[in-house]
């Protein structure tokens, strides 16, 4: 079939979660308790997983198979594999590698964030990421992760979001953090980048091959790498979007269900700004809210142009992960937003590709955008 654009050979397709979204509740982590207590907008909550008999991992591994992915990133759940201070999951830690290991041998390229959003009930409790002292609790968690995949992962991705992480938590009040603690946003981000930086030494320690990045939201994003040294700390950069809630009123804007600006310029945009680095770059967790899948296709094909306009003006875009493979429980608004490429129905556990889905796939198929799919990208 004749492309009209074409991506390069090697170039990284796929998806991203959380495993928090996809796990049953263990009651050990700050957003288990942050759902108990009626935070979530449509007042859903995980925990009626419990009484399903299901893996999500394996839903994952299928669709991703399905979609025809050469890559996924994904979390590894702090609280799952520390449920209490000083005591380490193995049986869990085990499940985690065996996810891998299955993904490596259907030649889908793992790639594993750190921290997404969660952490233990006891390092919340403890200050969490707004003390100095709690540092060496991350690294030991960290070191407790290499000490089982070290050998057998190559990237890395240590803070998901920390710029909207902090934005949620102060500004709209929507994400859990420690109690009766006055927040100041300059001191967490340079304690996040400074654990970021020790986190890629220890890394390295173990596997010099691996690379390593954090991921940051354009959305949320007014922080200078240069002024925090990071750049050598980041073998490439990585970055997500889902919208935001400003926009010029003058202009017409294209809203998810969520009530979200979306514009794939905003990518474009974003993707010149860090072109002076000159880093590799992942896109991850790209997407939009749309239940009824009115728009993604076109979202999903204006972004990809988007991107290889960026590859023709020598930008080192390696990968592309979609938000998401099906619908999942999407933190403060629960399962009310959309992002699947696939629909699935929890309660009867059945699911149904959306016709973005088909597309994503194809393209996948082709590694590039097919001719017929050119009207998508006017």
């Amino acid at each position: 079939m004749e492309k009209n654009i074409t991506f390069p050979e090697g170039f990284y397709w796929g998806g991203t979660f959380s495993s928090y979204q996809i796990e049953k509740v263990n009651n050990k982590t700050n957003w288990d308790v942050w759902q108990s207590k009626g935070h979530i907008k449509d007042g859903s909550n995980l925990s009626f997983l419990d009484g399903k008999n299901v893996n999500l991992f394996n839903e994952i591994i299928n669709l991703s198979k399905e979609l025809k992915f050469n890559s996924l990133s994904f979390s590894i759940e702090w609280a799952k594999v520390y449920p209490e201070l000083n005591f380490i999951n193995y049986k869990k830690l085990e499940s985690y590698k065996r996810f891998i290991l299955f993904l490596k041998k259907n030649n889908i390229e793992p790639i594993i964030i750190l921290n997404y959003y969660t952490v233990p009930i006891w390092f919340e409790e403890k200050g969490g990421f707004f003390k100095e002292e709690n540092i060496t609790f991350f690294l030991e968690f960290l070191n407790t992760i290499l000490d089982y995949i070290g050998d057998i992962v190559d990237y890395y991705i240590t803070f998901f979001e920390p710029d909207k992480y902090i934005y949620k938590i102060v500004e709209e009040k929507t994400f859990p953090k420690p109690e009766n603690m006055k927040i100041d946003f300059k001191k967490y981000i340079e304690l996040i980048y400074t654990i970021h930086k020790e986190s890629y030494v220890e890394i390295k320690k173990r596997n010099k091959y691996a690379k390593v990045s954090l991921t940051k939201n354009i959305s949320y994003d007014g922080i200078e790498i240069n002024k925090y040294n990071l750049l050598k700390y980041l073998d490439f950069i990585s970055f997500s979007y889902d919208g935001n809630y400003d926009f010029d009123s003058s202009k017409p804007v294209q809203k998810d269900d969520i009530g979200k600006n979306i514009n794939p310029d905003e990518i474009l945009n974003y993707l010149f700004k860090i072109k002076h680095y000159d880093k590799p770059v992942l896109i991850l967790s790209t997407g939009i809210a749309d239940e009824n899948d009115i728009y993604r296709s076109t979202f999903l094909i204006k972004t990809l142009t988007n991107i290889h306009k960026a590859l023709e003006k020598s930008i080192k875009i390696f990968g592309f992960h979609h938000k998401t493979i099906f619908d999942l429980f999407e933190w403060e608004n629960g399962f009310s937003a959309k992002y699947g490429l696939y629909e699935f129905d929890y309660e009867n556990l059945k699911k149904h590709i959306r016709s973005s889905g088909k597309i994503y796939s194809n393209i996948i198929k082709n590694n590039g955008i097919p001719s017929y799919l050119e009207k998508y990208t006017q």
